[in-house]
């Protein structure tokens, strides 16, 4: 067997040792981004956990708060708070401002609120398509109907109550063919719909009777 020579085995040895540094050095780099990732992760949750509690503290005084002033405060304060009980806080914030009359405040708080529950959704974007009634801002009213529709995910009694404050807003803007167009989408899907006096049969044919003028 032929021996190997002295400096091809250096060189080999050399080679080896080169490429196992080069690799621990790989793997260090490859072990210390991991490291930074997990860190980052377990900062953001312990962060993100303390945040929620902080907001879930100041929408629980808030919800036991007996004076109005003040439990609008908190509410206002826990509003800011990206987290489930900052939204939910939005949401009341949106329903006492609409209460009292201030619907620019009212539908900027619920135009900035997400909800777990869709039909909670559908609620929200509902008053704030109400909020922009009362503002005279139609189009954004429209809008907002829109967005309580397709987040009640086909509710038999939420989407025809729905369909039905989208056909006032088009009536007032005098599109009597959408407006015709929501009456006949109730009477055609939701033909079990109660709208207590409301004769959606009658306004239906009011609308398509104004939009064939």
């Amino acid at each position: 067997m032929e021996k190997n020579n002295p400096v091809t085995e250096q060189i080999e040895q050399a080679d080896i040792v080169a490429k196992a540094r080069a690799n621990k050095q790989t793997i260090a780099g490859v072990s210390i981004a991991v490291l930074v990732v997990i860190v980052g992760l377990l900062i953001w949750f312990f962060v993100a956990q303390s945040g929620s509690r902080k907001a879930d503290e100041a929408i629980g005084r808030a919800d036991m708060e007996m004076n109005d002033s003040i439990a609008q405060q908190l509410y206002a304060a826990a509003a800011t708070s990206g987290y489930r009980s900052g939204n939910r806080a939005k949401a009341e914030m949106g329903i006492r401002l609409y209460n009292e009359g201030k619907y620019q405040e009212a539908a900027e708080y619920l135009s900035d609120c997400s909800l777990d529950d869709n039909i909670a959704n559908a609620g929200v974007a509902s008053l704030e398509g109400d909020c922009y009634v009362n503002l005279d801002q139609l189009d954004k009213a429209v809008s907002a109907y829109k967005e309580a529709i397709s987040r009640a995910d086909s509710n038999p009694q939420l989407v025809p109550f729905f369909l039905a404050k989208l056909a006032n807003v088009y009536r007032a803007q005098e599109n009597y063919a959408k407006e015709a167009e929501a009456y006949k989408e109730i009477l055609d899907d939701y033909p079990n719909y109660s709208a207590g006096q409301l004769d959606i049969r009658a306004l239906y044919e009011r609308a398509n009777a104004a939009a064939r003028n």
